[in-house]
């Protein structure tokens, strides 16, 4: 009861968070509107490519088809991230203690990232609820001698609804976890295999039979996936996902500089040493075995975005945040118990200035990013505005890099130019310009060959100066 109370206080936290920066009523993401274009019956649908899965999209199909309004939205993600937080902590409690699972829930959800993304239409997040969860009540299922199908029904589902929502994560979780029965040999039980393979096996079902509908087979939609991904491959990507710890939100090329302020990079650079501490702390409890795995499922998730990838961006390692929150909390804790007598007030006061800190420091990046991303997003909106007094209404069609979200706002159909969702061919966009209003908006002046004799807009946006390049296909 105490947990659910300390969710809604969470949630509550989290949603003034949403109200102070504005964040509720930020306009839609490139992805989110590739996500939302699949359930909202109001716009036509975007290209789905093969690393995505459907799962994000129908967690956010009752509020999309009901209405169109972006708060309403952003409140039912909203609703539903602190539902899983609670969810998603909840296995632990008897396994840690109430102390250190709401410490570790406050250490993750103020995570700006963590809080920009609970009201966004994306599934790290969600991602992050699963692995936490799934590791969790694997714990119970191992200690489980009664074999009560209820701690490995939870594994399962966890595992699962992990590879709903991004089938990559829900395997690296489901190797975490099977190494972790393989290793140890008190958790050596066939029945902890077999729920999680099984949960894998529900969680990517929707993925692979959509593979085989859409992009011809199994092994065609993996290898679009790493294409579209940049190719999988031995990558350095640390100094990357430092540059891009306070945003921007997305790093591909990355040639950000080092976080600003410097300060609040302190956390990610101490983690490690923070990690190994939470450890031996958890060790001198007798629970060293249950922050191993919580480090070893981080360490799982969070690899393939640190080395197999050649960029970068916050909410990759989410879930890796989430199971990491646990060992620092245990950190804390040890620390706490350690002193005795008059220092223990001193470090808990100590502790306390540091999560303040910590806190107003994370609010303070989500304040500038939601910022950012509000003018970005707002002139999008403008410029489908000046779009439309052009005469691109719908139906119609939008080409170019930044084509999704302007479609999405406008209600056309979109072909992208430069990004792993491209559909765009010469032939099918004088295709699509014989049928509906067309127009491509790209950043130069200089038009592709089949547009040369298009009439060209040159356009400022108001909130970020960004100029674009307007041609109008002839009426069709």
């Amino acid at each position: 009861m105490r947990l659910a109370l300390a969710g809604v206080a969470l949630a509550l936290a989290c949603g003034a968070v949403q109200l102070a920066t504005g964040a509720w009523r930020l306009p839609l993401g490139w992805d989110e509107t590739v996500y939302v274009s699949q359930v909202d019956p109001r716009v036509p649908d975007a290209f789905f490519s093969e690393p995505r899965a459907r799962g994000i999209s129908w967690l956010a199909a009752p509020a999309a088809q009901l209405t169109d309004s972006v708060p309403v939205l952003r409140a039912w993600m909203l609703l539903l991230a602190a539902a899983g937080l609670t969810l998603a902590f909840r296995p632990w409690l008897p396994l840690v203690g109430r102390r250190v699972v709401l410490l570790a829930a406050v250490l993750f959800a103020g995570l700006w990232v963590v809080q920009f993304y609970a009201g966004e239409v994306m599934p790290n997040l969600y991602v992050a609820y699963g692995a936490l969860a799934g590791a969790g009540w694997f714990l119970h299922a191992a200690a489980d001698r009664d074999r009560r199908r209820g701690p490995l029904l939870a594994v399962a589902l966890s595992v699962a609804f992990t590879a709903l929502v991004r089938p990559y994560d829900g395997g690296y979780l489901a190797v975490a976890l099977l190494a972790a029965v393989l290793t140890v040999r008190a958790w050596r039980h066939p029945r902890l295999a077999v729920a999680v393979l099984g949960g894998l096996a529900a969680g990517v079902l929707p993925w692979v039979i959509e593979a085989y509908l859409r992009f011809g087979g199994l092994l065609e939609r993996v290898h679009g996936a790493g294409e579209a991904q940049g190719g999988l491959s031995l990558h350095n990507a640390l100094g990357m996902n430092l540059m891009t710890l306070n945003g921007p939100l997305l790093c591909r090329p990355c040639t950000s500089g080092w976080p600003n302020p410097h300060l609040t990079a302190v956390w990610w650079l101490a983690l490690p040493l923070l990690t190994a501490l939470g450890v031996l702390c958890a060790a001198r409890t007798g629970r060293a075995r249950t922050a191993l795995l919580a480090v070893w499922c981080a360490a799982v998730l969070g690899v393939p975005y640190l080395f197999g990838i050649g960029y970068a961006a916050p909410r990759f390692l989410i879930p890796a945040y989430a199971l990491l929150a646990l060992v620092v909390a245990e950190c804390a804790a040890g620390a706490v118990e350690a002193a005795r007598g008059r220092w223990r007030p001193v470090v808990v006061a100590a502790l306390a200035v540091c999560l303040g800190l910590q806190l107003w420091g994370q609010y303070g990046i989500m304040d500038r990013r939601t910022a950012r991303q509000q003018a970005l997003r707002s002139d999008d909106e403008w410029l489908v505005a000046r779009l439309g007094e052009y005469g691109i209404r719908p139906p119609c069609t939008i080409v170019g890099e930044q084509s999704q979200p302007q479609a999405f706002y406008g209600g056309c159909s979109s072909q992208a130019s430069d990004r792993a969702d491209r559909t765009q061919t010469v032939p099918g966009i004088v295709a699509a310009a014989r049928r509906t209003p067309l127009a491509l908006v790209q950043p130069t002046p200089g038009p592709p060959a089949y547009a040369r004799s298009w009439p060209a807009r040159k356009v400022v946006t108001p909130r970020t100066g960004t100029v674009w390049y307007v041609f109008l296909a002839p009426a069709p």
